[in-house]
């Protein structure tokens, strides 16, 4: 098995590794005793200070106290775009690497994208809807509202489909049209947003019409662009009655 040596705690009773996929292990010096769990006394704590360990050919930091390493940045800058996620990061790189991947691969980070863009802390709620029926879309982002003195509920914000590389835009269109029709909101008035491959549209569906909302944008090269839009669709609500 490949080994990485990264750290000696700062006792030199723990010998921490990295195998070939990047996860730690951990070799107690005194008993040769081998766990992927962190040794009790050794977890990071929330006022633990990190270095930068330049004595590597690969990025790691160190904890002051334990004297352990950690591969991924333990302080990063506040997120900027959702390719900040590693999660979302890493699905992308996948489908650049394999671009003839299935429709749920494609699947996998639209939902880290669309929770960055409608996040909790303001109200929405991302859904993934069961796979297989083309009744329903990929996902659902929902919006809390209140009635004065009465109780939570919650509307449709905005349907997303997800196909992967080189599926027809207008025969999605037709299909994610169809969905909108069928939202739950009173005034069947919702937004839309397709994504095929590694590009993506947003839409306004208002009057049983589907209208572009921008352009097309890729979701790797345009992340802003597409944050920017998703931007846009919140400070523009929709009527729900």
């Amino acid at each position: 098995m490949v080994a990485y040596d990264l750290s000696f705690s700062k006792d030199k009773k723990i010998h921490q590794y990295a195998n070939a996929a990047g996860q730690s292990y951990y070799v107690d010096t005194i008993t040769n005793e081998t766990s992927y769990s962190i040794p009790a006394g050794y977890e990071p704590a929330p006022t633990d200070g990190w270095s930068l360990d330049v004595s590597k050919a690969w990025s790691q930091w160190i904890n002051n106290r334990t004297g352990l390493a950690t591969l991924i940045e333990p302080n990063p800058p506040p997120p900027r775009t959702y390719l900040d996620n590693h999660n979302v990061k890493a699905a992308f790189d996948l489908l650049q690497k394999v671009p003839e991947s299935d429709e749920h691969v494609y699947r996998r980070p639209i939902g880290g994208v669309l929770r960055f863009i409608f996040p909790e802390a303001e109200g929405f709620d991302v859904v993934q809807e069961a796979e297989g029926d083309v009744t329903r879309s990929d996902f659902c982002v929902f919006k809390v509202l209140r009635k004065p003195g009465g109780t939570f509920y919650q509307y449709d914000y905005l349907l997303a489909e997800c196909k992967p590389a080189n599926e027809s835009w207008r025969k999605t269109e037709v299909q994610l049209r169809e969905q909108l029709a069928g939202t739950g909101n009173d005034s069947k008035k919702c937004y839309g947003m397709i994504q095929i491959g590694l590009d993506v549209q947003f839409y306004k569906f208002e009057g049983h019409e589907l209208e572009n909302v921008g352009g097309k944008m890729n979701l790797i090269h345009h992340d802003k662009d597409v944050v920017a839009v998703g931007a846009y669709l919140k400070a523009h609500p929709l009527p729900v009655v």
